[in-house]
């Protein structure tokens, strides 16, 4: 096992989140409840490269029928995120989310890595309701959908987490 790997292993054990291994691989893959359903999530670590890359998979599958229409919204959401993309699995309609660290060799930091971890999950559960509004449009109404109107619904945003004892600046 590699440095990096055990790092990812170690990052996982000290936020107490469940995982298991993949046999042969330097992959773990957990599953987190978040605001809008569950999200799968995919580590791997890249040792020669001194990469992790953190993949979180949304829980809805595309439709081939909707599948233009979600990649405008995959466009669209991309051009305002600073870390990661979302990508489409165009033959098998999976959306995911994707980001990877490049650490310095043998300088992996653990906290870093619950960071990856947590903003996925985060943009994940941020996108969910938006791909669920183009799910369930009818194929007949799905050209009248304007994507740049759906990003503008704030009521499919989840919560704001409420920052316990933190003191306005």
């Amino acid at each position: 096992m590699s440095a990096l790997h055990a790092s990812v292993l170690s990052a996982f054990k000290k936020q107490g989140w469940a995982y298991r291994e993949v046999p042969g691989q330097e992959v773990v893959e957990s599953s987190f409840e978040a605001h809008h359903g569950k999200i799968f999530l995919h580590v791997q670590s890249f040792a020669d490269a001194d990469c992790v890359v953190v993949v979180g998979n949304a829980s809805a599958t595309v439709n081939a029928s909707h599948r233009l229409r979600v990649c405008e919204l995959i466009m669209r959401v991309n051009r305002d995120l600073n870390l990661g993309a979302f990508e489409l699995e165009w033959d098998g309609g999976q959306v995911m989310y994707r980001q990877s660290n490049i650490f310095p060799p043998n300088r992996s930091d653990e906290k870093i890595i619950a960071g990856l971890v947590h903003n996925a999950i985060s943009e994940v559960d941020r996108f969910t309701p938006f791909l669920g509004e183009i799910c369930r449009t009818s194929r007949e109404m799905l050209p009248l959908l304007d994507i740049r109107e759906l990003l503008k619904r704030d009521d499919l945003l989840p919560p704001m987490p409420e920052d316990e004892g933190a003191e306005g600046v």
